[in-house]
């Protein structure tokens, strides 16, 4: 390749890597089952995107489940099988707090599909899930706001001092 100043640069894309990237960084109080599902992405991600995407999907699959929203529902005439979509509208209903996150997981859903069924699919396509994951993870899960928060209430209720030295200190005589 010719130098940049000729007008070219290299540009490589990874093909492989060993050990795998960590899709998400804090997953938080995350479901184990959950995790598992998106970690398992990370290892195909870059040779199999469809199938780092169904992962993905499959991930939603497993916080339905956590949340405890059905996979069959009984009617009066059959029981019957619910799509991922139809769980995560029901999801939407029970828990409206969480209608927003309900509606990136249709996004991750949609993408999910898209490998699923064999249709071409981009690591770029993948990567967009996995933020969206990561943002529904935080919204759910993550309990490091209020993690910092105790942290700051005990500080100030030792008034700076390292709680190592708590224990030592003298309790002055009323």
């Amino acid at each position: 390749m010719k130098n940049m100043e000729e007008g070219y640069r290299e540009h490589l894309t990874p093909q492989f890597f060993m050990p795998e990237l960590p899709l998400i960084q804090n997953f938080g109080d995350c479901p184990k089952r959950v995790r598992e599902m998106i970690e398992s992405a990370s290892p195909v991600l870059w040779v199999d995107p469809s199938s780092a995407a169904n992962r993905l999907r499959s991930s939603v699959e497993a916080l339905m489940d956590w949340e405890g929203i059905p996979r069959r529902w009984s009617s009066r005439a059959k029981p019957y099988d619910l799509s991922l979509h139809r769980r995560i509208q029901r999801f939407k209903d029970a828990k409206p707090a969480f209608s927003k996150a309900a509606d990136l997981l249709l996004a991750v859903k949609w993408i999910g599909n898209v490998g699923s069924h064999g249709s071409a699919i981009r690591v770029l396509d993948v990567l967009d899930a996995v933020d969206i994951l990561d943002r529904i993870i935080q919204q759910l899960y993550d309990t490091s706001a209020a993690r910092i928060e105790k942290k700051a209430e005990e500080i100030i209720a030792r008034k700076g001092l390292p709680a190592s030295h708590i224990v030592s200190l003298p309790v002055p005589p009323f």
